[in-house]
């Protein structure tokens, strides 16, 4: 009876623990490249690392998970607002695939918004 009860006991406790971890985790954006905004900021500071990439305005859409985010910028004087979906693979990219992946993105986006 008293492994039972240590079980339960057990079981709440991490749920518990899941539910207050979550929430802090949630509240507000931390800056880690990892948890609940992990991509958000993994992307966010990829595209501050382009050469001439300014960030003017980040949106995100708050759920159980981070779903859709993007960014208003500017390169080189000109605008464009880059998306993210819930499942846009390039979420994931870090380092240099990132970079290179994020600067075709930009690229497309110009080519289709300042024609």
């Amino acid at each position: 009876m008293k492994i039972l009860l240590a079980i339960v006991a057990l079981g709440i406790a991490l749920i518990v623990g899941f539910i207050v971890f979550y929430r802090w985790d949630s509240a507000r954006n931390r800056g880690y490249q990892w948890g609940y905004f992990g991509e958000y900021n993994s992307i966010s500071n990829v595209l501050a690392s382009i050469p001439g990439v300014t960030i003017t305005q980040a949106w995100h859409n708050l759920d159980m998970s981070l779903e859709e985010f993007g960014f208003d910028i500017t390169i080189t004087g000109r605008t464009a607002r880059i998306y993210f979906g819930e499942s846009d693979p390039l979420r994931t990219l870090s380092g240099t695939t990132a970079v290179s992946a994020l600067q075709t993105r930009i690229a497309q986006e110009l080519a289709t918004t300042n024609r």
